[in-house]
């Protein structure tokens, strides 16, 4: 939707994708074509699924006291197409 003037239009796609698409995330993307580059000038996400698995923090221990963490998601326990529906 690039050279827009109306925002209504950019809401209307918005609703229409979160009709369509009611437990998927959905992100907007607002471009900016200022000196000739397009680069993103914001993003945000519109709509979430009605279930979040969450994350979980693994901690680390290292030598000489470093800690490192990472994050595991919970909806990899379950498989592809079936990781953000109803438990």
């Amino acid at each position: 939707m690039f050279g827009l003037a109306d925002p209504a239009g950019a809401l209307r796609e918005i609703n229409e994708c979160r009709q369509a698409y009611p437990d998927r995330y959905i992100k907007v993307s607002a471009y900016d074509a200022h000196r000739g580059r397009q680069t993103v000038a914001l993003s945000f996400l519109v709509n979430r699924p009605p279930h979040e698995p969450g994350f979980r923090l693994d901690r680390q221990e290292g030598a000489g006291r470093n800690i490192r963490y990472t994050t595991h998601s919970y909806a990899l326990d379950r498989p592809a197409g079936h990781r953000y529906g109803p438990q």
